[in-house]
């Protein structure tokens, strides 16, 4: 509860100045990642397939998965 505090004080006394930075990056409207780096739409997903593919490999293999849900 004291971090959620904290970061809502914080939050509140940056506003003024976070704010019209952050507002900048988002005025672009309603925009896709193909059209912000002008790219082929199935290439974006299959770029994204492929990382999801790697990472699930990735946790197989360090033995990341919870063991109390595994079948021996």
């Amino acid at each position: 509860m004291l971090g959620f505090l904290t970061g809502a004080a914080i939050f509140g006394l940056t506003y003024q100045q976070v704010f019209p930075q952050i507002e900048k990056v988002a005025k672009l409207g309603n925009v896709v990642i193909p059209d912000l780096w002008n790219l082929n739409p199935y290439l974006v997903v299959a770029l994204f397939t492929l990382i999801s593919l790697l990472l699930f490999y990735a946790i197989d293999r360090a033995g990341l998965q919870r063991k109390d849900k595994v079948r021996s």
